[in-house]
């Protein structure tokens, strides 16, 4: 079966980040400690620009169409035994693995040679799995 992604379930997932770092990011979840990580303070925060909003949004569908493409590519449907793979914990699965296998490599190539706290690792690596956990659960579950 050739992968044919749901454009709107791409849509829908390409929100999730944007939802996800509007609480992950607040300050009385993991903002604070964000913030300290970047060296960063409330007073020297200011909000983005609306533009940047939508910049956002296009990363995002991008980062969704490939992530839709790991879950409905040849062979994701059924396991051998007759299991579906079109559930939502098989997305959940993807996104760990792509966590693990993609994000972290990055981020902590980026903590390493940008001199950037282990904190600053943890807290981004956190957002990220969630996010790449319900973004691919979506693309999983929904095609």
């Amino acid at each position: 079966m050739e992968p044919n992604p749901n454009m709107l379930s791409v849509a829908i997932a390409a929100l999730i980040p944007m939802i996800m770092g509007f609480i992950y990011y607040h300050p009385k979840v993991m903002g604070s400690a964000w913030m300290k990580a970047n060296g960063f303070t409330a007073e020297s925060m200011s909000p983005p620009k609306p533009i940047w909003y939508l910049v956002a949004f296009v990363f995002s569908f991008m980062l969704s169409l490939k992530l839709c493409l790991d879950v409905t590519a040849p062979g994701q449907d059924k396991a051998p035994d007759g299991h579906s793979y079109i559930t939502f914990q098989h997305g959940i699965a993807h996104g760990i693995f792509n966590t693990i296998l993609f994000i972290l490599p990055i981020l902590g190539t980026l903590t390493i040679f940008e001199r950037r706290s282990w904190n600053w690792l943890f807290v981004n690596l956190a957002y990220w799995c969630l996010t790449l956990m319900i973004m691919q659960g979506i693309l999983s579950n929904w095609r």
